[in-house]
């Protein structure tokens, strides 16, 4: 009777205990690498390498302490450690540096920080409650927060910036535009996405519909836009009105913000100031696509507790649209996380 054995080359699975292990300790990993990018260490060891003495100084932590964390991030493949004992930086380190084409610095710094962390405290009591995690830590919504909280708004302005310039570089790739059409940006936050929109469609003017902002600062691209006079901004709340006279309407990752009633009210108000023959684009996860799995779950759920909102499938947003009057004229994937549906009103 023979037995069979793993070849030496093959990892075996790990037990049920140790893959859960893994899962429940994972938050102590995500919080050594806050630190990291707080102290700004990733930024010193793409420079070269360092030893433990000169980082503590430079960093003004203790040498001892700082070792052990420093140590289980080399662990984790975020840094390394050269033959002489020196940190340096591995290929992961340079997606934390500020600046970098791939840059997760400022994501760190946004979901990481204490003001979102908080909020996974109050996950039990949403679930029995239906209010929002953030709104029970906070008693004020996510949005109007960051409305009064100058450096919180700037953190999810970073955060959202790097995250709309990856996103957006794919997507405009798949939108063209005519000449002299204007375009609405619904929701568009500092304006990057609609500025990359309107640089790829040259001779195109566009509105940004935007809450007031804490700190009146937007996009570099953005602002160079209006300089040229081919962008302006429009403040006020979507839930209670919508600008009028587009050709086109832009709604990127805006409804998985909010719930299905706060959404439809969005649409309602959109649908009052059309009149006819307008193009409407959602640039959204769709939660059942290729690309989402565990990202796309992940993200649901941060949505959960952050904002109230959900990903939705695509036909949970054909279900959302033609409640409002709306159907779905197509839905292409992108290279990237989102798709791009159009959609119209069937008035």
């Amino acid at each position: 009777m023979s037995t069979s054995t793993a070849m030496p080359h093959e990892q075996p699975s790990a037990a049920p205990p140790f893959q859960l292990m893994a899962q429940i300790t994972a938050y102590r990993t995500s919080q050594c690498i806050r630190v990291l990018v707080e102290l700004g260490i990733p930024a010193l060891l793409v420079q070269g390498a360092w030893s433990l003495e000169d980082l503590a100084e430079k960093t003004g932590t203790i040498p001892g302490l700082l070792d052990r964390l420093l140590s289980h991030l080399v662990n984790e493949d975020v840094i390394g450690k050269d033959d002489q004992g020196r940190y340096v930086a591995v290929p992961v380190t340079r997606c934390l540096v500020p600046g970098h084409q791939q840059s997760l610095h400022d994501w760190v710094a946004c979901e990481l920080n204490p003001l979102l962390w908080r909020s996974w405290e109050r996950l039990t009591d949403q679930l029995r409650s239906g209010t929002t995690a953030f709104d029970l830590v906070y008693g004020n919504t996510f949005f109007d927060w960051h409305t009064r909280d100058s450096a919180a708004q700037k953190r999810f302005d970073d955060q959202m910036n790097g995250a709309s310039r990856g996103i957006g570089a794919v997507v405009v790739q798949n939108m063209q535009f005519e000449q002299g059409t204007k375009i609405t940006d619904v929701g568009g936050g500092n304006g990057s996405f609609l500025a990359q929109t309107l640089e790829k469609n040259p001779a195109t003017e566009g509105t940004l519909f935007e809450l007031p902002r804490a700190v009146e600062t937007y996009d570099p691209l953005f602002e160079d836009m209006r300089r040229q006079g081919r962008a302006s901004v429009v403040t006020g709340s979507f839930f209670e009105s919508v600008p009028g006279g587009a050709d086109v309407y832009l709604f990127s990752r805006v409804f998985h913000d909010f719930n299905d009633q706060a959404a439809t009210t969005i649409l309602q108000n959109t649908k009052d100031v059309l009149v006819g023959g307008e193009r409407l684009f959602l640039i959204d996860m769709m939660a059942d696509s290729a690309q989402s799995g565990a990202r796309g779950s992940s993200q649901d759920i941060f949505m959960l507790t952050q904002l109230g909102g959900r990903e939705r499938t695509a036909k949970e947003f054909s279900d959302l649209l033609d409640a409002s009057g709306f159907e779905i004229l197509s839905i292409r994937p992108t290279a990237s996380p989102v798709s791009i549906l159009e959609f119209r009103s069937t008035d």
